[in-house]
């Protein structure tokens, strides 16, 4: 006889975090992306999960408002075009073929399972914060700043992992100076 100990409602509520489910006896499992078809991500997910295919879309929510004042908050994919789905060796063709998928993201020849400690942070981040999309800005990345009082002016991303600064190039004297923005008012400069 099996004695299971008492579970609460929130474990219940939410997946475990392990690297993957997976059972001694068996291959090891990785997360992996999966591209979808554009705004298909939760589509792909629900057939996932009919399939018993163990998958993580992370979404925010957003506030919508339409033109006749109407407000909803509506939830998005965290990250748009792609799900995550953990996978053994040889448990890639279900998920090719589900519909909606266009690929398991990898090298070319084949898929690249992500790192454990990334969709760790992932999924615990998305069962105890509100996350929200971020541009991927790397040093010497031109950006536009999308508000406050710098709105429109163009510059280059300075600095390393979070600490990053905004410099903006006066090009007839030749000089720069540096402001600290918030990551979430810059976008990539077209």
């Amino acid at each position: 006889m099996l004695v299971m100990p008492p579970v609460s409602e929130r474990a219940l509520a939410w997946p475990p975090i392990e690297a993957c489910d997976s059972h001694p006896r068996v291959a090891k499992k990785a997360w992996f992306a999966a591209y979808t078809a554009p705004r298909h991500e939760k589509f792909v997910q629900a057939q996932l999960a009919a399939k018993q295919i163990q998958s993580f879309l992370p979404l925010y929510t957003a506030v919508r408002r339409w033109k006749n004042g109407v407000r909803r908050e509506i939830q998005h994919p965290l990250f748009p075009g792609y799900v995550f789905v953990c996978l053994g060796d040889g448990e890639r063709l279900p998920v090719v073929q589900t519909s909606g998928v266009v690929y398991i993201v990898g090298n070319g020849s084949s898929p690249l399972p992500l790192d454990d400690h990334e969709m760790h942070a992932l999924r615990l981040g998305a069962q105890r914060a509100s996350l929200m999309p971020r541009p991927f800005l790397c040093a010497g990345d031109t950006v536009c700043i999308t508000r406050g009082p710098f709105r429109g002016v163009k510059g280059y991303v300075e600095g390393d992992g979070s600490d990053l600064t905004f410099v903006v190039t006066i090009q007839l004297i030749q000089r720069s100076f540096a402001i600290r923005v918030d990551v979430s008012d810059l976008e990539l400069a077209g």
